[in-house]
């Protein structure tokens, strides 16, 4: 029998066996997930994590919420605010559409040891599973101490806008269901390296691309998406209960930092004194 390390007990393993690489049922997860998001640029596992770890991971984020540094802002697609909009495209580009975003975000550094989800994130297994799934030998949790676990926090009325990522994946671990809205709407696979698809970015935004998915956000769902070839966004969150997810993030390098201005804008001038100090630099 193979042994099941603790952080794995946050997952419900009965469905997803993922702390044995060689069980069957395993193999055929791997290849399921490989072939979704080949085919719509994300997979999803739903009742990934147990009830009890859901809840755990209620009451230790909950208690972290006056740490969150609250983010708005007005921007496009592609990140780009009005200020830097570029007017030779015509008006109603693609480029020149504007979206509101608005969110909270706990950063890395304020997540502590003791939290399920830094045990699970640290986890050599599951870092194992994705990188099987996304076929990136190997991979490496990141190692930015504020960007590496987050948890993005929406609360009523919080949306984020149409966006793509700059990053080839996303791993999303929802720890909340609110009781409307929210929901995760996805354009798959609407352009290429090759070609930025302008046209099927516009039948995105007006609802009209044959490949828009739209799934809703239930506590203990496990998602990973390529965004950076997928426009995508977040309803409008409804009700009282906040959604709440964690980011993980990975990457194909090790050792990898994002930069000092980066993280101060993302994070608040509260991790200026922290970098001038010397955290979050390689060793």
């Amino acid at each position: 029998m193979v042994e099941i390390p603790e952080p794995a007990t946050f997952i419900n393993l009965a469905r997803y066996p993922i702390h044995d690489p060689g069980d069957d049922a395993t193999r055929a997860l791997i290849e399921r997930c490989r072939g979704e998001l080949e085919s719509q640029a994300f997979t999803v596992l739903d009742d990934f994590l147990t009830h009890e770890a859901v809840a755990r991971f209620w009451d230790e984020s909950m208690a972290l919420s006056d740490l969150t540094v609250r983010r708005e802002k007005t921007r496009s697609a592609y990140l780009d605010t009005p200020d830097e909009e570029d007017t030779s495209w015509p008006q109603g580009h693609p480029r020149r559409q504007f979206f509101h975003t608005s969110w909270g975000v706990v950063a890395d550094d304020l997540i502590p040891d003791s939290h399920g989800l830094r045990m699970l994130y640290a986890w050599e297994g599951l870092t194992a599973f994705f990188s099987e799934v996304l076929q990136v030998r190997p991979l490496y949790r990141h190692a930015d101490r504020f960007q590496a676990l987050n948890i993005n926090v929406l609360t009523p009325g919080d949306e984020q806008a149409w966006h793509f990522d700059d990053m080839d994946f996303v791993v999303l671990l929802y720890l909340t269901t609110p009781e409307a809205g929210g929901e995760l709407e996805c354009a798959s696979l609407v352009r290429n390296d090759d070609d930025p698809c302008y046209d099927k970015v516009a039948r995105a935004f007006d609802g009209t691309y044959a490949q828009l998915h739209r799934r809703p956000s239930v506590a203990g769902t496990l998602t990973i998406m390529r965004g950076n070839h997928s426009v995508h966004r977040v309803y409008p969150v409804e009700g009282e209960t906040p959604r709440l997810t964690a980011v993980l993030a990975y990457d194909r390098v090790p050792d990898k930092y994002e930069g000092d201005a980066i993280n101060i804008q993302m994070y608040g001038e509260r991790v200026r004194e922290k970098i001038e100090a010397g955290f979050n630099k390689p060793e």
